[in-house]
């Protein structure tokens, strides 16, 4: 087993660039807690040979906050690599966290993903990776892994565009809501629809162009509108 050693001198470490942003609230709340009880003699951090955090970096920072020793094990058996597997088991990273951490690392899906998220920052994350993915789906524990479909991504772009078209006409807010994004997505699969046509059936039933609870119900709706008033080239 590794010595734990420990260092009052907190400028010790560094961070790779990969690892998340610092999360005040979490090292807030890191604070009081050790405040409570220190424990972290049993929770040291985990650095390489060139003292990089490879999981702690939290810790360290509650440590300098309260000018407290941190402990730690040396190890090169674990690489930046490993930072995201670590740190899943600690305080739970969210999507961008993990999109952030694959992007710095250069994975060519993230870069691609991270510059779309980037032009179309209205877009909720959850909603990107399900529209850009060759099977419509998201695939939370591959984007974990580093994996990443991004085989849609040009139509991801045709819907990204449609909603801009849309909020600036009508500034509803469920227009980028978790549901509506990928209910029109869907519904621009189909070979009749035409957003130049769905606008002018919208003026048609205006009242019907609502927010609803649930994707399923949100592409009723946008079925609804379509087909209104019309025999010919519905979408079903």
């Amino acid at each position: 087993m590794s010595q734990i050693l420990k260092t009052s001198d907190h400028d010790l470490f560094t961070s790779f660039t990969s690892n998340r942003e610092i999360d005040e609230k979490h090292v807030a709340q890191l604070v009081k807690s050790i405040q409570q009880r220190n424990l972290l003699h049993i929770n040291p951090i985990l650095v390489d040979s060139k003292m990089r955090i490879i999981d702690g970096q939290h810790r360290v920072e509650a440590a300098r906050i309260l000018k407290t020793d941190i402990y730690y094990i040396v190890s090169d058996d674990v690489d930046r690599t490993d930072i995201s597997k670590l740190n899943s088991n600690q305080k739970n990273w969210n999507a961008m966290d993990y999109i952030t951490f694959h992007t710095v690392e250069g994975n060519p899906e993230f870069l691609k993903l991270s510059k779309f998220i980037s032009t179309y920052p209205d877009l909720k994350v959850s909603v990107v990776i399900t529209i850009i993915s060759s099977k419509f789906t998201r695939n939370t524990a591959a984007v974990k892994e580093g994996i990443l479909d991004v085989e849609n991504i040009n139509f991801g772009h045709q819907v990204a565009q449609a909603l801009a078209v849309l909020n600036q006409k009508y500034q509803h807010e469920f227009i980028y809501d978790s549901r509506f994004p990928i209910a029109l997505a869907r519904a621009m699969q189909d070979e009749n629809f035409t957003l130049e046509t769905f606008i002018k059936r919208i003026e048609l039933n205006p009242r019907a162009f609502v927010r609803c609870t649930t994707t399923k119900e949100s592409y009723k709706m946008i079925q609804e509108i379509y087909n209104y008033r019309t025999s010919v080239n519905k979408i079903g």
